[in-house]
């Protein structure tokens, strides 16, 4: 049962992996019409969060969630929609220039190289999860495939 639950959270970050090459296909023709990749996601983070805002208070309300606000640090509530917005801007600057599927090799070669940063020091309460060779091995793998994607 546990390699069916793996599979289908594997799955599940495909997915999640998919609507961001399309997100950043659909922001770049934004930009092209705008002129503007901060115009582009101005508009995609403006609508993003009207329907975000609209189902995270329908789940609060379903669930009873109270409101943690006062257990966050002052800087979470800024550090993520900012990191976003140096994301999605870049990838709509990056995307009609190199291309969607080297933005989005060297942004997943990004979020990985992140990532075992994060796992190997245990950032934001994580568990720490060691840096051993094959982690390191698939990261610069990861890496070529996006400069292959890139150059080739």
């Amino acid at each position: 049962m546990a390699t069916i639950a793996g599979l289908f959270l594997g799955a599940l970050g495909i997915i999640a992996g998919a609507t961001l090459g399309t997100q950043a296909a659909i922001n770049a023709m934004v930009s092209r019409a705008f002129g503007s990749p901060i115009i582009a996601a101005a508009i995609s983070f403006g609508t993003g969060a009207l329907f975000l805002l609209v189902i995270a208070f329908a789940v609060m309300r379903l669930q009873g969630v109270p409101a943690a606000w006062r257990d966050l640090p002052g800087w979470a509530f800024v550090t993520g929609g900012a990191l976003g917005v140096v994301y999605l801007t870049t990838v709509i600057f990056l995307t009609p220039r190199i291309g969607a599927a080297a933005t989005m090799g060297f942004v997943i070669a990004g979020q990985l190289l992140a990532g075992l940063a994060i796992d190997s020091f245990g950032f934001f309460g994580l568990s720490s999860i060691a840096l051993a060779p094959s982690r390191i091995l698939g990261a610069g793998l990861l890496l070529g495939g996006a400069l292959i994607l890139r150059f080739a």
